[in-house]
């Protein structure tokens, strides 16, 4: 098959699986997405009918030996965990496509969108939703992490909702297998990945379920603030920017901060688990509202009917939301469900019936059987203060109380209550219902005193970020906190002595005689300076000015670092400081740059023999090579006479010096012209480069002597070239 020929199917095409049918079952009907591993379809099953997602690994992702059995393994192990909050797996197996073989996985087909669809279209979380998505992503998450599961790159994309209103983790297993490779080497991780990466992570350190708990954080502050912590534009920069620092939470979070706040921290160690989690968003859901509709949905996730509650088998508890619409209070309590009684049931009450103007006697009703055991309820129960009490609902009977001779009513909706015998049941139990109504104030009464005698007064905690220490200390007088006061250096709050941050955050309720930690800035973070000699002066600067610090250059010429580089650096309040040393934001640090040797002055080699010009210009750097040479009457033959450059100019270290050396003057022999005619010797002492002159007799007379001014010269005598001759010819 021939690889440049267009119109061959190649195992890179993503299209050439759409209309196929895969695994013998799969009828591939669209290409949804292709990503830079995956390419992903959807699909009928021809065997049960339903719509599934296909997720097919690029061939170029499976190359690997080994690929093809551990992908086998992880779908297994995956499609055995069976939890409403993790994306179905459905089956797994190999595929052709094109000239190649990969390896798909199918999975059930969620409609609803993830939180990564709702971000972008700029929609936010209210704190009470953001407390419902986290609760089932952690159920999924807790179920994932007891059975040796770790996501590790669970990012809002991964929160997926079906058309069931349901959240599943989608590529629980795949996402580890197809990248554990790049996370050995974090800065070649994508940056859109490593937004929601543990500082773990970023260390290239080893992971557990921990660190998806820190990216579900991150998600869910991201959805209600509208900004994700410690995002950069790069990937060494945004998992630089979170390694030993604690996750921000702000005033915005309101009671779901210290939940987020230990969720966030950068140890392991000291973070929550994901039961841990979704334990602290149950204890906080009793200081919220009752969340509003996902924007992502039709339906609301959190309108689900009673019948279809679920009470999943993890620590976090279930969440049930019976909502009901009501004009009253919003808030929503956790409700402890009470363990069934083993002590003998109470009598049944009686229903009351509604006044009438006029006694009418009736017959007696029929006593109704009691009720049997209630099932067992769910350790924790979260439904709104304005819920309905099912009618059916038993009242609770105190195994040590004794039997009343009244009857306690059941709360009941007005659908539920049928009257019986109204007008005698008015006037037999009138009496007692004003017993009962006089003891239930009593008991009211009662609770009221014993709430103020024991119950723990609670103060909000006020936003002191930003305060001075002593305004703070002030505004929290007399709240008999157990006062905890650190200090720390932060660029949050550079100024010293001012707060930077509390435990609890601000908006929280916090019970007298519990810790209260106020943290105080010492000042800005103390930036370390490395050592910049050496290196390229660009870089030190850019450095420097990242650091929040001052760089002052200074050009100076150096025989031995090259131009451009540091040569040596000082920060002038600090001369001793080295490499290594702290110093405050705003420092000035004078940074000596190398701008490479000084420039030469070129001495004047003329009239030197080459030797000689040689050994004046070593000790400048310099070089001399000879050109050419030339006749001179005024500089003996074999010394320099020209150069370039000319003397006194100024040259870079390394220059060579062009020299023109001398070959002395122009001679030439006086050829013998005696006894020859005039105008023949005339032409001969031109041709040999002198000027012949008659001096005395006729043009075509015979030469009988030849002078040089005014001397006879004989012949053979070397004369300088253009030399006048005079000669008598008779």
């Amino acid at each position: 098959m021939d690889e440049n020929d267009p119109t061959e199917p190649h195992a890179d095409d993503p299209d050439l699986l759409v209309g196929s049918l895969v695994g013998g079952r799969f009828r591939v009907t669209g290409l949804s997405t292709a990503g830079s591993t995956t390419w992903i379809y959807s699909a009928t099953d021809e065997t049960s009918g339903r719509t599934v997602t296909l997720k097919v690994i690029r061939p170029g992702a499976a190359v690997a030996a080994d690929f093809a059995v551990r992908f086998d393994d992880t779908m297994r192990a995956v499609a055995a965990l069976s939890h409403p909050n993790i994306a179905a797996v459905y089956d797994w197996g190999r595929v052709a496509v094109g000239d190649g073989t990969t390896v798909y996985v199918a999975t059930e087909a969620l409609s609803g969108g993830s939180l990564r669809d709702m971000y972008d279209r700029g929609r936010r979380l209210s704190p009470s939703q953001a407390l419902a998505v986290g609760l089932e992503a952690c159920r999924g998450l807790d179920h994932a992490h007891r059975r040796g599961f770790v996501h590790t790159e669970l990012t809002p994309s991964k929160l997926v909702f079906g058309d069931d209103r349901r959240l599943r983790i989608v590529d629980l297993g795949l996402a580890g297998l197809l990248n554990e490779a790049a996370w050995l080497e974090p800065p070649t991780v994508a940056t859109h990945v490593a937004r929601y990466a543990s500082p773990e992570q970023a260390l290239a350190q080893p992971v557990d379920g921990r660190t998806d708990v820190y990216a579900l954080t991150l998600s869910l502050v991201e959805g209600v603030t509208g900004s994700l912590p410690f995002e950069a534009d790069s990937t060494v920069a945004t998992l630089a920017a979170r390694i030993g620092r604690l996750m921000p939470v702000s005033a915005d979070l309101g009671p779901l901060a210290a939940v987020f706040e230990r969720a966030g921290r950068p140890d392991p160690a000291e973070r929550s688990t994901a039961a841990e989690l979704g334990t602290g968003l149950v204890q906080a859901a009793e200081k919220l509202p009752r969340p509003e509709p996902l924007p992502l949905l039709s339906s609301s996730m959190f309108d689900t009917p009673v019948t279809e509650l679920r009470a999943p088998d993890d620590p976090t508890g279930g969440l049930t939301r019976p909502f009901v619409a009501a004009a009253a209070a919003d808030a929503l309590v956790v409700v402890p469900v009470d363990e069934p009684d083993s002590s003998p049931a109470a009598p049944e009450p009686e229903p009351i019936g509604e006044l009438e103007p006029e006694p009418v006697a009736g017959p007696e009703p029929e006593p109704e059987p009691e009720p049997g055991p209630a099932p067992d309820p769910e350790p924790l129960v979260v439904v709104p203060l304005d819920a309905d009490v099912t009618p059916d609902a038993e009242p609770a009977v105190t195994p040590d109380a004794e039997p009343s001779a009244v009857p306690v009513e059941p709360a009941a909706t007005v659908e539920s209550v049928e009257p019986v015998a109204t007008v005698r049941r008015r006037r037999r139990r009138w009496p007692w219902v004003v017993v009962a109504i006089a003891l239930v104030g009593a008991l009211v009464g009662l609770g009221v005193l014993a709430y103020r005698l024991f119950v723990t007064p609670t103060h909000v905690v006020p936003d002191l970020v930003g305060v001075e220490r002593e305004a703070a200390l002030e505004a929290i007088e007399g709240f008999d906190w157990e006062l905890v006061e650190r200090t720390e250096r932060s660029d949050d709050e550079p100024r010293p002595g001012h707060v930077v941050r509390t435990t609890p955050a601000a908006g929280i309720d916090l019970a007298e005689g519990e810790p209260f930690v106020l943290v105080v800035s010492e000042g800005p973070v103390l930036r370390t300076i490395a050592e910049l000699a050496g290196r390229p002066a660009v870089e030190v600067q850019a450095e420097l000015v990242e650091q929040a610090l001052e760089p002052v250059l200074v050009e100076v010429p150096d025989e031995v670092v090259p131009a451009g580089t540091v040569v040596s650096w000082v920060v002038p309040d600090a001369p001793g400081l080295t490499a290594g040393g702290q110093v405050e934001p705003g420092t000035v640090v004078e940074v000596t740059v190398s701008t490479g040797p000084a420039p030469r002055t070129v001495p004047s080699l003329v009239g030197l023999t080459v030797d000689e010009a040689r050994a004046a210009v070593e000790p400048l750097g310099l070089g001399v090579a000879p050109v050419g040479d030339a006749f001179s009457d005024t500089v003996e033959a074999g010394r320099v006479l020209e150069q370039s450059p000319l003397p006194e100019s100024l040259v870079s270290r390394g220059t060579t010096i062009e020299l023109v050396v001398s070959k002395g003057p122009d001679l030439v022999p006086l050829p013998d012209v005696s006894g020859r005619v005039y105008d023949e010797a005339a032409q001969v002492l031109t041709e040999a480069g002198l000027v012949p002159r008659l001096l005395l007799g006729a043009s075509d007379g015979t030469v009988i002597s030849v002078r040089v001014d005014g001397e006879p010269v004989a012949a053979g005598t070397p004369l300088r070239r253009g030399t006048q001759v005079d000669l008598i010819a008779v």
